[in-house]
């Protein structure tokens, strides 16, 4: 059982959406017919940080129709992440940005999967980023898993890479948490090592196969994204990898199989620990 993966590096025009659809369109007719998820980077339609006072959209805003528009043409799901007013709201985040904006109380950094028939899952960025981020944008407190096609898919957005514990797999009752993890990024050039590193990292503690899709371009911070979009194993091993920082598509295929053999090979979780996690 395999799932056909289609990840899109791209370059981002700093707070621009419709200009960002325009062009995402356009690397989209360079797609392969018959993927089964096509995968864009962090804040796809206007680059990182963004300004949620000028750019959080509700359900029916222009990018969730783009994406709902996308996958039925596509006949495949597509996720990626932008600023969102429809996030989930908390007592605790309401108290960490007591003194923003109202509207950016109510925002989030937001992943949204969107299926073919237009149903949809959202995930809202747990670890909000310092320096712009964090001082705007609600931290999101629940992870997600979405079953599609026999795979158990959990996302995760850029600074979420750093911390092993909310990434963390388990094993239950003979039942992974999930197979897949998807994490989207606007990773800059000097942390390459890191970003890297980590990816094979969480790939190795959860025995899952870990795809990291992040995208390339100088932003309006004149910050330099390395792009390294990547898929590894979960022994960490690479599967496949774009090497050029320019735009590019990579298309890849992940293997259940082989993931099942490895598990089954080298029953270390068996041995995991079992933890909670304080919200």
């Amino acid at each position: 059982m395999t799932l056909k993966i289609a990840c899109v590096q791209s370059d981002i025009i700093a707070r621009n959406p419709s200009e960002n659809f325009k062009h995402l369109d356009e690397l989209f007719t360079r797609i392969q017919d018959d993927r089964d998820i096509i995968i864009l980077p962090e804040t796809f339609t206007t680059g990182f940080p963004a300004e949620p006072e000028l750019f959080a959209e509700d359900e029916n805003g222009a990018t969730m129709t783009w994406l709902r528009k996308k996958a039925k043409e596509r006949n495949c799901a597509i996720v990626g992440s932008f600023i969102t007013s429809f996030g989930q709201q908390t007592s605790s985040t309401t108290q960490q940005l007591s003194n923003s904006a109202t509207q950016c109380l109510k925002s989030h950094n937001t992943l949204v999967w969107m299926n073919p028939d237009g149903t949809y899952h959202t995930y809202d960025k747990r670890h909000t980023f310092m320096g712009g981020e964090k001082e705007q944008l609600c931290c999101g407190q629940n992870l997600i898993t979405i079953e599609y096609k026999g795979w158990k898919i959990r996302p995760f957005i850029c600074y979420d890479l750093r911390f092993p514990a909310w990434l963390r797999n388990t094993y239950k009752d003979g039942e992974f948490g999930y197979d897949l993890a998807i994490v989207i990024a606007n990773w800059p050039v000097q942390k390459s090592y890191i970003w890297n590193t980590l990816l094979s990292a969480r790939a190795i503690e959860n025995q899952a196969y870990f795809i990291g899709v992040n995208r390339v371009g100088i932003d309006h911070n004149n910050i330099n994204y390395i792009g390294e979009t990547k898929v590894v194993n979960g022994k960490g091993r690479l599967v496949a990898e774009l090497t050029d920082n320019k735009e590019d598509i990579l298309e890849t295929e992940v293997d259940m199989e082989s993931l099942t053999s490895f598990r089954n090979y080298f029953t270390v979780h068996r041995d995991w620990d079992s933890f909670a996690i304080e919200k």
